[in-house]
């Protein structure tokens, strides 16, 4: 799937100009396609048309390009979801909620499959890298954690609560894309997020 250009500008992303974004990219859509354990260096550079000492001339092994395929995705959801003014919203915290989940879902299924990498290996990392996941995933829990809040004009009563919506919130999300593959599932993705927001809303409020 060839990128988009403009997209990649609008998100910070840096073109695919240079072999080490070839070889991020290439890993990216082998592990949202197939998993970790598919996405082995051989095929990383069979994807990307390159030789196995291009690789290496970029990382030292697939754990460190995976590190930085993590890191990197978490950052673009982040930066995404950043640029949404909180206060902006304080009238209508449903407006706020669906313009964070368009966020999410803008860079979960844009053509680069940063986002959708992480999410489909996040289980299957061995565990050092599960904790760079994780780790790279926390700022952004917890810019999910303000929104929520402000959209249910409500305080969480401590972490294991925040942390099961937030949960329930990405699963679902991330999940949309199996909903669009589904054969005679016609609703559009607007109108799904549209969908989804009101009912998350209204289970916050209620």
């Amino acid at each position: 799937m060839p990128p988009d250009t403009e997209f990649d500008s609008a998100l910070g992303l840096q073109p695919l100009d240079t072999t080490r974004q070839r070889i991020l990219h290439g890993a990216a859509l082998l592990f949202s396609q197939h998993g970790y354990a598919h996405g082995s260096i051989r095929n990383i550079t069979a994807a990307c048309g390159i030789k196995g000492a291009s690789f290496y001339h970029h990382f030292r092994s697939k754990e460190e390009m995976t590190a930085e395929l993590l890191r990197a995705a978490a950052a673009l959801a982040q930066e995404e979801i950043e640029k949404i003014e909180l206060a902006a919203y304080a009238d209508d915290p449903k407006k706020l909620l669906d313009a964070a989940i368009d966020a999410h879902l803008t860079v979960y299924f844009h053509p680069d499959r940063m986002l959708a990498a992480l999410v489909q290996v996040y289980r299957q990392l061995p565990p050092d890298l599960f904790l760079i996941a994780r780790q790279a995933l926390r700022p952004l829990r917890n810019r999910w954690i303000e929104v929520i809040e402000i959209a249910s004009c409500r305080r969480f009563t401590g972490p294991d609560e925040a942390n099961s919506i937030t949960f329930i919130l990405f699963g679902a999300m991330n999940a949309m894309a199996d909903w669009q593959d589904r054969p005679g599932f016609a609703m559009p993705l607007p109108a799904l997020r549209e969908l989804f927001a009101d009912l998350i809303y209204r289970g916050l409020r209620g």
